[in-house]
């Protein structure tokens, strides 16, 4: 398995044809299980599913098109049109990048487009072998019938939380089961239909269940998985990548644990603890020259965001894993989406952040190439009058076009490495390397048409000291600037 822990190089040096995105969700599940659920859910499955196999694994994506539930404070829905040009723009980059097959694990409740999408992809574009399965699927259709129903935080979700981890569960539980149609939920909303954000019966929960619903969904998913691809291709199945050792930095990603108030909280905790401000980490999975993995961007927001959220008091969203990083396209592993559907999953998350109640958001930026996000953030702010939307500082201010020492890869990026995550920092691959040009060149020939290796710095100067010097310095100045700004 090939992950965002590993660099471009690594992944474009193998043969492997295989990509698999995990979908999570922040949806309610009730007042006694965490609004990201599926997302934990998500990352925790998709790590052993991919296990030895040899696919490149990306990150969660962390929202469903869970358009039914918003208005509880907290949850974050996109509209259907916003997750099908998520899931297009990925597979599009994948096929560009010689990827044959694209699997698609989605754990939400509510993405009725990624069927529709994934069906478009292999029978009008024919753009990519695409497979799409909900494992949850499989364990609803091997419980017993008075386990049943379970549309959000039942005995099915409960058990396999408790299966995960049983601190994940909150009690004390109660079941809820509103005597009507599942599709009273697309009709009036999951708030009038089930007003604590559950329909199910998690007081018949065990974790013994869980574990037995979890080898179910691995069973299973192994088994169809392998009979779409082989309708594909006779016979054709995904191949070992024998490794010594799955390198996986810290259990919880992807999010950094903390004493502050985030998507592994409850509904019930979201309300009582009423946050006045949001953190929304946007970031990157692109190339970070042959010594630094993909998710470089990424695992720098995760920690700024996390700390920051605590400084702040602020409820914490997940990062954005995948946003606009064109400038990298040439370099195997990279995952940009398009400039317009960052801009609709941004407007979508504002609209959901509205909608559950909120007055202030900030926008907590670690790539250089989202220059969407500032435009958007304006026109957020023009629209929601009641609603104010800001960012760490002016982001992605104009650069100029004279030329620039150190931009990418250099000595900041390689000492955040190695002071977080030193296993993903490959020190006997680092390569010095300025053009000393204006980044202008990002726009004309991205970042390969002027440093071949995707360098553009001195990463030898990084070292830990400094990565958490770094870190540290960032989370006061962006503290101090937002504080000054809402007072």
């Amino acid at each position: 398995m090939f992950s965002i822990f590993d660099t471009s190089e690594e992944l474009a040096q193998s043969d492997i044809d295989t990509a698999v995105l995990p979908l999570g969700s922040v949806e309610p599940k009730g007042p006694h299980l965490p609004l990201g659920l599926d997302l934990i859910l998500a990352n925790r499955f998709a790590k052993d599913f991919c296990s030895g196999k040899a696919v490149y694994l990306l990150p969660v994506f962390p929202f469903s098109s869970a358009m039914e539930t918003r208005g509880f404070k907290g949850a974050i829905a996109l509209r259907q049109q916003t997750l099908w040009d998520v899931l297009n723009d990925i597979a599009s980059v994948l096929a560009r990048h010689d990827f044959k097959r694209f699997i698609v694990l989605d754990f939400s409740n509510y993405n009725w487009i990624t069927k529709h999408c994934v069906r478009e992809l292999n029978l009008n574009r024919e753009l990519i072998q695409s497979v799409w399965v909900n494992p949850k699927q499989f364990a609803k259709e091997a419980a017993a019938a008075d386990l049943l129903p379970d549309f959000g935080g039942g005995a099915i979700e409960t058990s396999l939380a408790l299966a995960l981890d049983e601190k994940l569960v909150q009690p004390p539980l109660e079941n809820f089961d509103a005597d009507l149609p599942r599709e009273m939920i697309d009709y009036e909303g999951f708030a009038k239909v089930a007003p604590k954000g559950f329909w199910g019966k998690p007081t018949l929960a065990s974790a013994d269940l869980g574990r037995t619903f979890y080898s179910v969904m691995l069973e299973k998913t192994h088994v169809f998985v392998d009979y779409a691809l082989g309708l594909f291709q006779e016979g054709a199945s995904i191949g070992r990548h024998e490794v010594d050792e799955i390198w996986w930095p810290q259990e919880n990603i992807p999010g950094v644990e903390g004493g502050g108030l985030d998507w592994h909280h409850t509904l019930a905790s979201v309300a009582e603890a009423d946050p006045e401000l949001v953190i929304i980490p946007t970031a990157a999975t692109e190339q970070h020259s042959p010594s630094q993995p993909l998710s470089t961007d990424y695992l720098r927001a995760l920690e700024l965001s996390r700390l920051l959220a605590d400084e702040l008091c602020a409820y914490l969203l997940p990062a954005l894993p995948i946003v606009t990083s064109w400038g990298h396209i040439r370099f195997r592993g990279s995952i940009p989406i398009g400039a317009m559907t960052a801009r609709r999953v941004l407007e979508d998350i504002a609209a959901s952040l509205v909608a559950g109640g909120f007055k202030k958001a900030v926008i907590v930026n670690t790539h250089g190439g989202n220059w969407v996000v500032k435009p958007t953030m304006i026109e957020i702010n023009e629209k929601y009058k009641g609603f104010k939307l800001i960012s760490t500082g002016d982001i992605l201010s104009y650069r100029g076009q004279m030329p620039v020492e150190q931009l990418h890869a250099c000595e900041v990026e390689a000492s955040f490495v190695q002071a977080y995550y030193p296993k993903s920092f490959k020190a006997d691959r680092v390569v010095d390397y300025s053009p000393m040009c204006t980044a202008a060149a990002f726009d004309l020939v991205g970042i390969g048409g002027v440093s071949p290796q995707g360098v553009w710095g001195y990463p030898s100067r990084g070292t830990a000291e400094k990565g958490r010097k770094d870190l540290a310095s960032d989370v006061a100045d962006a503290a101090a600037y937002i504080k000054g700004i809402f007072s």
